[in-house]
């Protein structure tokens, strides 16, 4: 089986859309499946468009914070009731959009990875309709990763991925914002696990406004190498 995890916080434009565009890509995979959306406190419209997927699909699943706790809990949330083999893991506003899913999948059977990661800096027309104003950032900051941990791999930073949910779910995970996939990336490196990419298109948002802060990101992003590198030290000897 395949779990799809979706963390979403005020996103009802978004979620207007899963019945045309997210759920005719899970069938088409032609495999078991459940999608488990995570309702990250939101406090827009969203609790009706939650429960009409829950009530006329099955495979939806829908798990909820009272507040809103950030991307990395709601994934952690989402991973603990995962119940498929494989987990993939999506945007809510859908910029990496579901039809790639396939790209992932193939992938993973082409190469036997643990972690597939969808990445929009393989081609030039990866992320041509995003503004250079958030592309630089993404540049700098997998260019740190790169730097410090496996260089060959490039998307440290994007969600759109698949994992082996046996290793996933064993990881110490700590993150709660997003920064949560370089912690996710790194940790898997750190195991000894196969890591891959394939290229993906990374889409503008067409609803709602990102919920992505660029200075408390940086952050973030520094305080968690600041924990992970003592642990590549160890790792190293």
């Amino acid at each position: 089986m395949l779990s799809v995890v979706i963390p979403c916080f005020n996103e009802s434009g978004s979620l207007a859309r899963y019945e045309s565009e997210l759920l005719p890509e899970l069938v088409a995979l032609g495999q078991p499946y459940e999608a488990i959306l995570i309702d990250d406190g939101s406090i827009d419209t969203s609790a009706g468009l939650f429960s009409m997927l829950a009530s006329r699909h099955p495979e939806i699943k829908i798990l909820k914070h009272d507040h809103n706790q950030g991307l990395g809990a709601a994934l952690r949330t989402g991973f603990a009731r995962a119940k498929g083999e494989w987990i993939a893991t999506l945007d809510a506003d859908l910029t990496f959009h579901p039809r790639q899913l396939k790209d992932l999948l193939k992938r993973q059977k082409e190469t036997g990875a643990d972690l597939v990661s969808g990445s929009p800096y393989m081609t030039l027309d990866g992320m041509k309709d995003v503004p250079w104003a958030r592309r630089v950032p993404s540049f700098m900051i997998n260019s740190v990763y790169r730097g410090l941990f496996e260089p060959s791999f490039g998307s440290y930073t994007p969600i759109f991925r698949l994992y082996s949910a046996a290793t996933l779910k064993n990881l110490p995970l700590e993150s709660r914002g997003f920064e949560i996939n370089a912690e996710i990336a790194v940790r898997f490196w750190l195991a000894q696990r196969r890591l891959a990419e394939a290229p993906a298109v990374l889409e503008t948002r067409r609803e709602g406004v990102s919920k992505l802060s660029r200075f408390r990101e940086f952050q973030r992003h520094a305080r968690l190498i600041a924990r992970l590198v003592p642990e590549l030290q160890r790792h190293a000897h």
